[in-house]
Order: structure tokens, then sequence, then C-alpha cells
């Protein structure tokens, strides 16, 4: 009676039990109420007593009633077994198995059909009663019931009794057949597995058993060197196989040189023993065969497959059932009248997944358990996670199977799944199932308003909402705990639309004053629609000239915080932006300093991201980049600046080992090769994935991959949300950035500017930072914006004169430059230029620098 289909909806056809959606509560409710009324009308009738009230059976009733249900329950079994007598049971049955069924998740199919065949049944049933034993019974005149009755006499009074048994015979068959025609069917089944059950009794060797029971022990028979004869052994201490002739000649040869034993007692012996060996032999090898037989691999038969498909568990990933709201993004309190964009100019997420994915996920289970069987494969699909793009199924696999054997036929698990290729996970954190992640015909769309509203986020200070895991469930990441990420995959796999949901969450979530960009894209189209927005640090970068030289600006930029922490006695940012203002120049030892002063020190660091595009153009261009890189992702966590590199050729000499070591959280989208597919994730895996937003990531948490599919950010929700930004706020630049020139741009400015004299174009400042870094002993540019109070180009064009005047070695990437005079010979140097004393001119020159200084703080 429980045939299981894959569709949803019962459609006209021979099953009896199909697939049912989830039930939703009032289903759930009534079908506990139907089951309640199924007991207690089960129990009134199975405690039923002729005595008690209204029968009219007996003068005195029971008191109090003796059914189980009481005077009600009394009150319903006379009923019923007036009426259709005890052949009532059959109905009672068959609404047991429906009410299962449907607990099951599955729907009658036809039921008033079978209802109809159920009733047919009941009245056969009891109108034999009457016809056989019309007075068997405890209520007189309705033995068998009064309608059975009825039918009893018609039939009998034209068909006389012979041929009113066949008319109602054949009628209980066919109504029984219409009611539960699959349940009559599996009868025969279980009939023959209760046969195979005691097979082994009628097969035993009794007549072996009897003779070992019965056989008479034989005395041990002195050998010459003292020891019992072979002969007299136990039947079990006998080899397990069967003797041969020339065997048991040469035994009884040796036999008869060490013991005594009388001839005609010797050969039947033997023979008695040939023969009880044989037959045991013979049994053993039909237990082997047995034995052989049920280790092969059991095969389903399609219903019974579809039957225990329907019962497994199916986690199915769906949208949220709330929809983001604007007070459900974690944001601090606005500032200056600045405000965020609504939730309303985002995209909303699809509603129908999960209500078509579930009945191709239990189809797709059922021919994944048949395939496996194929390849002579034991193993049972144990659970069912439906993700937005993959489906994972965990199979648990017989004891001694290797897990080898499902990768040498993956391509054929594919084949037979109708799927492009398979992902086999050998081992499970928590399970000794093996995963199966099998790609979905229909993909779901992950949109950026269904992950805001999960309140994953909460507590984070960068939040990343990058989409969901195979599982359905949100992938939400903090980029300060990553706290640098490295993002690969081919043109066209999800890469650039995964960097603008990162921007997206954090345009949702950070004030400008919270966050500052610098975005580097040497396409010039993948990052435009940022440009002017308030949370940029500096136009859209797309020269990557300028990229290394901002890279190095960062190193300097990062230097200049450790030493301020280091003033202010903190670790991290998060505790330099807890400090008040007042606690914060205590520390500095600030306290009685001027307003001047203080001004110039930051009260708060905002974060720094630095998200570049295409890594591979800006290591091409410049290949000291890599220290910079390198330094920034070992030291700048603390600072709270922070790294996105993105490339489409994840080869050696672009992703280096320096450079993957620093960057614990990777994301890797479809790539060209297992090679590519290793060099970013240290394994294979991304060569099989799916495109379009199909990606593995691996975080400092934990080294497991997870298969996630990424958040879908459309062009016209970016434009809606930068030009409501824009609207809002301008962008603040730093002056620092906007002046960084090109290296091209900055050698065709030196040529021109070094055409001179050593003297000729000087900075007014130039004297007084020579001083500041022959004191020091190093020539950085972020000491001369600290002690001059300069920009970063004014103190980069001040270290480059003193290198082209053999002050300053050459320049080595992001390494502070050597110191080549002494102060003597500076004054050496000066004195030779104007002719002069070195001494006045020195002090005239100071003066000049430190009203300069004061004009440049002015």
């Amino acid at each position: 009676m429980a045939r299981t289909s894959p569709t949803a909806v019962a459609r006209p056809t021979g099953r009896a039990v199909l697939d049912l959606p989830p039930a939703p509560l009032t289903r759930k409710i009534g079908w506990i109420a139907a089951f309640a009324a199924w007991v207690l009308v089960a129990l009134a009738l199975v405690s039923f007593d002729a005595a008690d009230a209204p029968s009219r059976t007996v003068a005195s009733w029971n008191q109090p009633p003796a059914n189980l249900m009481g005077a009600v329950g009394a009150l319903v079994a006379l009923t019923v077994y007036e009426a259709f007598g005890f052949g009532a049971w059959i109905p009672m049955l068959l609404g047991g198995v429906a009410l299962w069924a449907t607990f099951t998740g599955r729907a009658i199919s036809h039921p008033v059909v079978r209802a109809v065949g159920a009733v047919i049944a009941m009245i056969a049933l009891s109108a034999l009663h009457a016809t056989w034993f019309p007075r068997l019974g405890s209520l007189a005149g309705a033995e068998a019931g009064l309608i059975p009755q009825w039918f009893a006499q018609q039939f009998v009074a034209r068909f006389n009794g012979v041929g009113t048994s066949l008319i109602l015979l054949l009628a209980l068959v066919l109504g029984l057949m219409v009611a539960a025609d699959e349940l009559l069917g599996m009868l025969p089944k279980a009939f023959a597995r209760v046969g195979e059950a005691l097979e082994p009794l009628w097969k035993t060797d009794w007549r072996g058993l009897i003779a070992r029971a019965t056989a008479k022990p034989q005395p041990a028979v002195a050998t010459v060197g003292g020891a019992a004869a072979a002969a007299t052994d136990e039947p079990k201490a006998r080899p397990m196989r069967r003797k041969t002739r020339a065997e048991a000649d040469v035994a009884a040869t040796e036999d008869s040189n060490v013991a005594v034993l009388d001839a005609e007692d010797a050969e039947a012996e033997e023979a008695e023993e040939i023969e009880a060996d044989e037959a045991s032999c013979d049994d053993e090898v039909e237990e082997a065969d047995t034995a052989e037989a049920d280790e092969a691999p059991t095969s389903l038969t399609e219903e019974e497959l579809r039957e225990r498909m329907a019962r497994l568990p199916v986690r199915v990933a769906g949208p949220s059932t709330t929809v983001a709201r604007d007070q459900d993004i974690p944001r601090t309190e606005n500032y200056e009248g600045y405000q965020f964009p609504g939730i309303e100019l985002l995209d909303e997420p699809e509603s129908n997944f999960s209500a078509t994915i579930e009945a191709f996920v239990r189809d797709q289970a059922a021919t994944l358990t048949q395939t496996l069987a194929t390849y002579q494969i034991e193993g049972e699909v144990v659970g069912i996670e439906s993700g937005p793009v993959v489906t994972l199924y965990s199979v648990e696999l017989a004891a001694g199977t290797r897990v080898a054997r499902l990768e040498t036929i993956s391509k054929d698990i594919a084949r037979a799944l109708s799927a492009p290729n398979i992902r086999i996970i050998a081992n499970m954190a928590g399970t000794t199932a093996v995963g199966i992640e099998v790609p979905n015909r229909q993909k779901e769309k992950v949109r950026l308003k269904e992950l805001m509203s999960g309140g994953q986020s909460q507590g984070m200070r960068l939040p990343m909402f990058l989409g969901k895991d195979s599982s359905g469930e949100p992938l939400v990441f903090d980029l300060t705990k990553m706290p640098h990420m490295l993002i690969a995959g081919t043109t066209g796999s999800g890469k650039s639309v995964c960097m603008n949901s990162i921007i997206m969450s954090w345009l949702y979530t950070k004030r400008p004053d919270e966050l500052k960009l610098v975005l580097v894209d040497p396409k010039m189209v993948e990052m435009s629609m940022y440009a002017n927005i308030p949370h940029l640090m500096a136009p859209v970068v797309t020269d990557m000239g300028k990229a290394s030289a901002i890279l190095e600006w960062a190193v300097t930029k990062m230097e200049e915080r450790y030493e301020l922490f280091q003033r202010a006695q903190v670790r991290d940012i998060v505790t330099f932006n807890d400090l008040g203002e007042v606690e914060l120049f205590e520390r500095l030892g600030m306290t009685d300093a001027d307003d001047q002063a203080k001004a110039r020190i930051p009260k708060k660091f905002p974060y720094l991201v630095f998200v570049v595009d295409e890594l591979a153009d800006l290591m091409m261009t410049n290949r000291e980049v890599e220290t910079s890189i390198v330094r920034i992702a070992q030291k700048a966590r603390a600072v709270g600046i922070h790294l996105i590199l993105a490339t489409q050729r994840p080869q050696a000499n672009v992703v280096t080992g320096l450079i993957k070591a620093n960057m614990p959280c990777r994301v890797a989208f479809k790539v060209a090769s297992g090679m590519d597919s290793r060099i970013v994730l240290d394994q294979k895996g991304a060569e099989l994935l799916l495109g379009q937003g199909d990606m593995m990531v691996v975080t400092p948490s934990s080294s497991d991959l997870r298969r996630c599919q990424g958040t879908l950010v459309a062009d016209n929700e970016i434009r809606a949300v930068t030009r409501f930004l824009k609207d809002v706020a301008q962008p603040s630049f730093e002056r620092s950035l906007v002046a960084i020139r090109s290296q091209a741009e900055a050698q065709a400015a030196g040529d021109t500017e070094q055409t001179g004299e050593f003297s000729a174009e000087r900075d007014p400042m130039f004297d007084r930072a020579v001083e500041i870094i022959i004191e020091t002993g190093r020539g950085s540019v972020s000491l001369l914006q600290r002690r001059l109070a300069i920009g970063y180009g004014r103190a980069s064009r001040l270290v480059d004169q003193m290198g082209a005047a053999g002050i300053l070695s050459d320049h080595k990437g992001s390494v502070a430059r050597e110191v080549l005079i002494t102060m003597e010979d500076w004054q050496r140097m000066k004195a030779l230029e104007a002719g002069d004393d070195g001494e006045s001119d020195g002090a005239t020159l100071g003066d000049e620098a430190s009203d300069e200084t004061d004009d440049a703080d002015d």
C-alpha cells in the first residue's frame, strides 16, 4: 500500500502512496486529531463487553462499564458491532495504515475508491460470518451485524449456501485488492523473507549431529612414545576438508604401527568417519556460498528504494522567511546628518526554490543508490543537504569499503546523475559517512537583501556577506578576523561580483569616518561605479604604477600608526579608538600642549582597506610591490589596514609563497586547472566548480574547504546605492595619495629637475630635512612627515633630492634608505656651495626652515 513517487501531487496512477510536500500546521493538527480518534475507537472495539449499557443482551448492566472508553466507548462499540459485525476491523486496520502513511510524508491515492473497497470487504467478511456461523457471537440477533446478515439472507435465498460463500469470498478478495492492492502484494515477499530466515534450520545436518551425539568415546591407546593415539581425537579436531582415500590409507597405516586395533572395527570406524566428513564438507561449502551471497550488495526493487528515499531527512536551503529591514543592519549612530542607503534599493530574493528542489533531490538519491549497487559498492544514502547550487548526499559505506572505489567511478556516477561533475568528500567532521556533492539542475540566486536579515553580522567590525554554503547557511565573515583575502578565478566565474558584494556590505554598515577604501581597477570598468562615493580615500586607481606607490604609502601609514600606538600604550586600533580624548593626551604627555599640536594628533583611526582587482598586472608592473604586500599582510592587522587581492591568473609567479602564506583567507572560484587550485587552496577541487558564483572558501578558523554560492549584486543595485551616497556626502580624498605619481611620471619629472646643479630648485626645507636624516641615521619619508609636519608628496621629493645629491643610498622598496654622509660632511658640502662660513649659513637656513614649518602649520 506504500509506494512513493517523486512528485508532490497525487495523479491518477496505480500507486497507493505519493510523496507529500511539507505539511502546514493545520494539516499536522488534523492528523493528530484523526490519530487520537482512531485510537479511541480501536480501544472501544477491543474492550467491548455485551453487558455494558445500552446493550439489550443482559438485563443488568455493568456498573461502571467495563469498556476502556467508558459509556461513550460502550455505545460506539455496540453501534459498530450491531451494524457491521467483526468485519468492521478491516476499515479500522486500513485506516491506521493510511494514517501512518500520511505521517511519514506520503499521501493516499484515490482515497474514495479505496474507502469503497474497504466497505465491500467489511460487509463480505461479516456476511461470511453470518452464513457459516450464524449463532456465533455475543449479540443476540446481530451476531454478524444487521447489515451483513441482511445481505447474507438475500444471497442464500437466491444462490444457496455454496453459491453465497463463493460470491462473498470473491467480494472479500476484490474489496481488499481495491482497498490495499500493494499491501497484499507485499505479503508473498514477507513470507519469502520468513522462509529465507528459517532456511538454515531445515538445511542443518541433523544426521551428522545425531551421529556425533550418540558416538561412543574411544579409549586412549598407549603409543610407543607414551602419547595418546591420534585416531581417538574428537570429531571437532578433524580437519575442515574432505579426506581422500590415499590420506585415509596413510593414516590407517601409521595407526597400525603404533596401536592395537581390531581390523573389522577399524574399517567400520573409517567408513563412518569418511561419510561424516563428506556430509560436513558439503554443508560447509553451502554455508560459504550462502555467506558470499549475503556479502554481495543487496539489490532493492524500485518500489523499496523509493520508499526508503521518501523517509530520508532532507534539508533544503530556501530563502529567509523574513525580509531585511534597515533596523536589522548593525550600524553606529549617524554623524553630521549622514544617512545609510535604504534596504529597498536592493533586489528581492527568490521565493520558489525550495518548493521545486525537494522532489528532485529525493529522486536523485534513489538514482545514486542504484548506481552504487550497479558497481558492486554497498552503500546507503543517510542524509541530504540541498544548497543553492549543489546538494550534499551523505553515503554510509559498508565496513571495509574503500573511498578510493568511489573516486574511481566518480565520472560514471556523474553520468548516471546527468551532472557535469561531482565532488567526493572523503572525511566529514562528526560523521562516518562520505559526502558526494552533486550540482543542482536549478540554481538559486543569493541576494544581499536576504543575507542581511539573518543577524549574523552582529558584533562584526567589517562584515562581508559572501553568500550561502552547501547546506544553505549564510556565509558572513569579519575581515578583521581574516585579516586579508586572496580571491582567484577565471573570467566570468564571479570574482568581480564577489568584490562588489564585499564593498556593498560595507556601504550598508560603515560610515565614511569608520572605513576608507582605496580601489585599484586596471580594467577601468569594474569599479568605475564607485567613483566619488564618500568612503573613497583616493579616486579609483587605474594606473598600476600609482598602485605600487600607494602600497608603499600604506606601509608608511602602518609604521606611523604603530609608532602612535606605542606612545599611547595600546595594541590595536579598537583599543585606540576607545580611548577618550583626555586619556589619549595624558598617555601621549600632551596635556599642556597647545591646541595646534593637539589638532595634529588623530583621535580615531578609520579602517583602511585596499582592494586590488588584478594582482598579476600589479606584479608585472613592479616586482618590488611584493615586499609592500608582504609587510602589510604580516603587520597591518592590528592598525586596521587590510588587503583584498584578486587575480584571474593564480600562478606561482603571481601568487608567490610569501603572499599566500600571509593570506589565510582564500576564495577560489572556477580556475583553469588543478594546479591553479593547488596554488590557491593547497588542494584540487576548484577546477570542478560550475562558475557563476560557485566558490570554495578556506578561512583561518578552519582548514576545511567550504563550498558556497556567492552573493549576486546586480549593476542596478550598485548604481542605486552609489547614487544615493553621492547625494548624501562628498568624498574627502587624502592629498598625499592624490599627489602620488606613477614611476614614468616621476622619472620624467626627475629628469627635468636634475638637469641643473645640485642647488637648483631646492626645497626651502631641504637643509633642515638633511639634518634630521643625519641625526636619526635613516632616510624615511614618514620620519620627515612627522618631524616637519608636511605631506607625503613633499617628504618623498625631499628624500629623492637627497638621493640625487648623494646623501642617501638608492631606493630599496619600502626599506628606509641608508645615510651615506655625516654631519661634518654635510657642513663641508654647504660651505663649498655657498662659498661662505658654514655655521652662519646653517643657522640662517635653519631659521628659514623653521619659518617654513610655521607657515605650513598655519
